[in-house]
């Protein structure tokens, strides 16, 4: 059944926790998420360079960006192209997203997105600045609380003079107590998305607690990777690739350590937290024992040491992944598993076929992880 905009927004109200999994810290949480993952999409196309989040001590939260997260249509307001996508007067769930927008930052639909930070917030301000102009309106449960105020006079606009600024409190008739958020996944989503996109900053200030954290990594994934394997003695510089096979994009870094400690694989699909794997770590284990297979058949060495077990491989690896996924499949509601079974085979052609080159162009280090494998060369 399709929804009228007014049946929405009473369907969020009525059952937040079908949207948002959760009525407490972590549901508040993850409406900051929302506007996170808003401002990683535009941020992954250069359209903005910096996202700040303000946890106040009275519950509210403040999301800013130094830029416009879509693209701006020649001959549109962009104030009026925010309109729609912040309430629900004219939503349509069939609507198409504005250019260069993927569907949906949260939901398949282009509006619900914004509209169920809105539905779930009294009340939310929304400050835009653009072309020397500022454009101001506030709502509450959803509904517009005043007209839009083409005026922000106490606040500045971003150096860029280009930005969008989103206050809001969860409703407290809607959350259950205590008021907040919660500063430390907030934290660990910040450092993320600061490796899923490089050269990017994010900015966290915690009023409450007083913590003040920036995150900021030029070399993304790179930079990542060699924070986690620090204490495995690395064989190398973090490998790098990035390459797409069908619909499904791929970028890894990779070391391979000498210590028995390698912090193992971390992943990303769609920018969501793999937190247990699934068939994209099936398919990375399953391309790196073909290339192992293959690199130790060009140098006629004995192929009785093939198995190359999972937990053999993870001993010494430490890897950080992130997929790029028309759409994503879950084991389970908590969306800690991938199951979507292409990525299975095209994860492990691409990687077999890149990691082949990569031991062929370093051969003392391939032959020092064969050691470490119990398949020595020698």
């Amino acid at each position: 059944m399709r929804l009228a905009g007014e049946e929405l927004r009473r369907a969020i109200r009525l059952r937040p926790v079908m949207y948002i999994g959760d009525a407490s810290v972590f549901g508040k949480t993850r409406l900051v998420e929302s506007l996170l993952l808003l401002g990683a999409m535009a941020a992954r196309e250069t359209r903005l360079g910096e996202v700040s989040v303000l946890l106040t001590a009275d519950g509210s939260c403040s999301v800013a960006f130094d830029g416009w997260p879509w693209p701006i249509s020649a001959g549109v307001s962009p104030f009026d192209a925010l309109e729609p996508w912040l309430g629900f007067m004219h939503f349509d769930v069939g609507a198409q997203p504005p250019p260069g927008m993927p569907r949906g930052v949260v939901f398949d639909s282009s509006s619900v997105e914004l509209g169920l930070l809105n539905a779930l917030s009294s009340p939310l301000e929304v400050v835009a600045w653009y072309g020397g102009q500022s454009w101001r309106r506030t709502f509450r449960e959803g509904l517009p609380a005043e007209s839009p105020q083409h005026t922000a006079p106490e606040m500045a606009p971003p150096s860029s003079g280009v930005g969008l600024r989103f206050t809001f409190t969860p409703d407290a008739s809607v959350f259950y107590p205590p008021p907040g958020f919660s500063a430390a996944l907030l934290t660990e989503r910040l450092s993320s998305l600061s490796a899923l996109i490089p050269a990017s900053t994010w900015r966290l200030r915690d009023e409450a607690s007083g913590m003040e954290v920036s995150f900021r990594r030029e070399h993304g994934l790179a930079n990542l990777c060699v924070e986690r394997s620090a204490n495995s003695c690395p064989l190398h510089a973090p490998w790098t690739f990035n390459g797409s096979a069908g619909q499904t994009q791929v970028s890894l870094a990779l070391q391979w350590g000498r210590a028995p400690v390698g912090a193992g694989i971390l992943s990303w699909a769609n920018h969501e937290s793999c937190r247990r794997g699934g068939t994209h770590h099936d398919g990375l284990y399953r391309g790196l024992r073909t290339a192992l297979r293959a690199r130790m058949k060009a140098r006629r060495r004995s192929l009785a040491s093939r198995a190359f077990t999972d937990e053999a491989l993870s001993e010494h690896l430490t890897a950080v992944m992130s997929l790029g996924l028309p759409s994503t499949v879950w084991y389970g509601p908590t969306r800690g598993e991938l199951a979507n079974p292409e990525v299975r085979g095209e994860v492990s052609k691409l990687v077999a076929d890149w990691m082949k080159q990569a031991l062929a162009s370093h051969p003392k280090v391939e032959s020092e992880l064969f050691t470490l494998l119990g398949a020595s060369l020698s």
